[in-house]
C-alpha cells in the first residue's frame, strides 16, 4: 500500500488555507494546518518525524515562511522536508533567495488547483526516490573503495538509484551526492535517451500520468535499447564522475543562468540543473550537452583504500 503523505499547511488567511487543505487532499496527501509560523515550528520541534512535505506561505506576520524555512533547514532532523513556498513574489531575486534558503519549489499567487497538485506530487516521488535511496545507503557497503576507474551502464530511474547510493557512499555528504548525481542521471534518462522535453514532461506531471507515459514511451523501439554510460573514477581526495547520454543533447548553456533556472521553481519539472548544481562540486556540461562532469569531495575513513583494476 502506498504511503499517504503529510503536508504541513501554513497560511494565516483562513480561505487560503482552505483552498490549499483542499488542494493536498486532492492530490492523495494529509495535510495538518497551521495560521502561525511559531505553532507550526512548535509542533515540528515536538514531532520531527511527523511531515514529508511544508506548504508555506512566505509572507505573514510576526514569524514569516521563510524564516520558517531557514529554521527548517538548520535542523539536521527537518531538514529533509521538501518545501514549497506560496507567494505573489515570483521575480528572480525573490526565488533565489527561496533557493538559498532550501526551497525547491514555488507556488505563485494566484493559482491553478492543478498545478499544486502536480506539485505535491513531484514532491511525493522526491521523497519516494530519496526513501529509496537511504535504504540502499542503509543496506549496503560499497564496493567501489577498491575501484580506482570503471564504467557503468544503466537505463531505468531504479538502476539510476542504486548506483548513485553506491557511489554517494563514499562521499563526506552521502544523502545530498546520491540526490545530485539521480538528478544528473535522471536528465540523461528523460530528456537525453528518451527524449522527453520539458513542455511533455510538464504536460505528463499535470495530468497525473507521468509514471506510466514515461515506461510506455522507454518501451518505445527508437529508445529500448539505449543506456546512460557513468565512468566513475577516484583520487586521493575526490570521486569523479562523467554521465554520457545517447540523445541529441539540449542547449545546456541557456539552462545555467539563474533565470532560466529559478523562474521553473514555480512549475513541478525543470529543476533538476540547479538541484544538481548545488549538490555537487565543478558540474561541467560540454558538448552538444550529452556529457557532463562532476565531482565530489570523499570521506575519509581513517582506512587504508586499495585500488582495484579498470572495469
Amino acid at each position: 500500500m502506498t504511503k499517504k503523505r503529510s503536508v504541513l499547511v501554513l497560511d494565516d488567511d483562513e480561505i487560503n488555507l482552505m483552498i490549499l487543505i483542499k488542494g493536498v487532499e486532492s492530490a492523495g496527501f494529509l495535510p495538518r494546518p497551521f495560521t502561525d509560523a511559531e505553532s507550526a515550528w512548535a509542533y515540528m520541534q515536538a514531532n520531527p518525524n511527523a511531515f514529508d512535505i511544508a506548504l508555506l506561505d512566505k509572507m505573514m506576520p510576526g514569524v514569516d515562511g521563510m524564516e520558517l524555512l531557514r529554521r527548517m533547514k538548520a535542523d539536521p532532523q527537518l531538514r529533509h522536508i521538501l518545501v514549497i513556498m506560496q507567494t505573489g513574489d515570483v521575480g528572480v531575486v525573490q526565488m533565489r533567495q527561496g533557493l538559498e534558503a532550501g526551497a525547491y519549489y514555488y507556488l505563485t499567487k494566484p493559482f491553478h488547483p492543478e498545478i499544486l497538485v502536480a506539485l505535491l506530487h513531484s514532491c511525493g516521488n522526491e521523497c519516494m526516490m530519496r526513501e529509496e535511496m537511504l535504504q540502499q545507503l542503509d543496506s549496503s557497503r560499497s564496493s567501489l573503495r577498491l575501484l580506482a576507474e570503471g564504467e557503468f551502464l544503466l537505463s531505468t530511474h531504479a538502476e539510476a538509484r542504486n548506483l548513485c547510493a553506491t557511489i554517494a557512499q563514499l562521499s563526506n555528504a552521502p544523502e545530498q551526492v546520491a540526490g545530485g548525481l539521480m538528478e544528473l542521471l535522471s536528465n540523461a534518462i528523460e530528456h537525453g535517451n528518451l527524449a522527453i522535453g520539458y513542455a511533455q514532461k510538464r504536460a505528463w506531471l499535470l495530468g497525473g500520468v507521468w509514471e506510466e507515459r514515461l515506461q510506455a514511451h522507454a518501451n518505445k523501439p527508437d529508445y529500448a535499447g539505449r543506456k546512460v554510460r557513468l565512468h566513475f573514477s577516484q583520487e586521493e581526495d575526490v570521486i569523479k564522475v562523467v554521465v554520457r547520454d545517447e540523445g541529441a543533447g539540449f542547449d545546456w548553456r541557456t539552462y545555467l543562468t539563474d533565470e532560466k533556472n529559478l523562474l521553473k521553481l514555480n512549475e513541478p519539472n525543470g529543476r533538476g540543473i540547479a538541484k544538481a548544481f548545488n549538490a555537487l562540486s565543478k558540474v561541467q556540461y560540454v558538448g552538444n550537452g550529452n556529457e557532463v562532469y562532476c565531482s565530489v569531495p570523499k570521506a575519509h575513513t581513517g582506512q587504508s583504500e586499495a585500488s582495484g583494476a579498470a572495469a
